[in-house]
């Protein structure tokens, strides 16, 4: 502002003498205020590196996987001097709804417990309604427990048996199954889980049905974020043209979820590399055997 006001003027606005002022050009940089700048450079990189979904613990998390190390809650101070605030997502309504109980209905075998010590043991699956200009999609899912990626997505325009079949087969094309025995594969009571279809298909590839109790969407809460994360990190995706667009965004979502974005639970790391990091560890100590 001083093309528009004097030093003086200006000084006495903001309460300070034209002589600390002058000392304050002059005075070099302290070591935190330099420090400040680092992280503030490093902060600003990632959350743009994330299109700004990233709060503090996150940007924290991650940034100490690339040995820079920095508490949480300077990151949100930090953040907060730069104004710098992640897409929060909104909390789903505890309301219950109906649902039909005719068809075949499943035990809850995970009981909420969303571990599993090796790929390919556990599975979540659940289909979302997206509304794109007006125009209903249907995207079925499938997340592996082990490392929490994303392993199947198939986008209809109805959600019928033929989509969640699609889903299964995709997922055991992407990792390499011939048969799904051992594999329990947990839903929630949706028409098409409960189908005699989908009943059919189970025996078939011999995977083991689980459901999630009636209406109660926090027995299948894993791959529910899931859906959640994706319309509040990509709002892009209702704004696109058409049908093959929306599955080529969709597509470009799933591959920053399971090669991009770093996961708590996984120890800041990806989904992607956290089962490189699992494998290699396998191999080292069978060499070592």
């Amino acid at each position: 502002m001083r093309k528009d006001y004097t030093v003086e003027q200006l000084c006495h606005v903001i309460g300070v003498s034209r002589s600390g002022y002058y000392a304050y050009l002059k005075r070099p940089l302290k070591e935190s205020s330099e420090r400040d700048l680092k992280d503030m450079a490093a902060i600003q990189n990632l959350f743009n590196e994330n299109g700004g979904t990233y709060g503090a613990k996150r940007i924290a998390g991650e940034l100490r996987t690339r040995d820079h190390i920095v508490n949480h809650k300077r990151v949100a101070r930090l953040m907060k001097e730069m104004n710098l605030k992640s897409r929060i997502r909104g909390v789903k309504s505890k309301k219950e709804e109906k649902t039909k109980s005719a068809g075949y209905v499943y035990p809850n075998l995970l009981d909420r417990d969303f571990n599993a010590t090796l790929p390919n043991r556990r599975w979540v699956t659940d289909m979302s309604e997206l509304i794109v200009k007006n125009v209903k999609f249907y995207i079925s899912a499938l997340m592996d427990l082990y490392n929490r990626e994303i392993i199947a997505f198939v986008v209809s325009d109805s959600p019928n048996t033929a989509l969640i079949d699609e889903t299964i087969r995709t997922a055991m094309e992407t990792r390499g199954l011939t048969d799904l025995k051992n594999v329990i594969i947990h839903s929630d009571q949706g028409s098409v889980y409960r189908s005699y279809d989908h009943y059919k298909l189970s025996k078939e590839l011999e995977f083991i049905t689980s459901m999630s109790r009636k209406a109660n969407c926090w027995d299948n809460a894993v791959i529910e974020s899931f859906f959640s994360h994706l319309k509040t990190e990509f709002p892009h995706l209702f704004s696109v043209n058409s049908a093959e667009q929306v599955i080529e965004d969709l597509s470009k979502f799933i591959t920053y979820f399971n090669e991009k974005r770093s996961q708590k639970r996984l120890g800041y790391l990806t989904p992607v590399s956290f089962l490189n990091v699992k494998i290699k560890q396998v191999n080292a100590q069978l060499c070592a055997v």
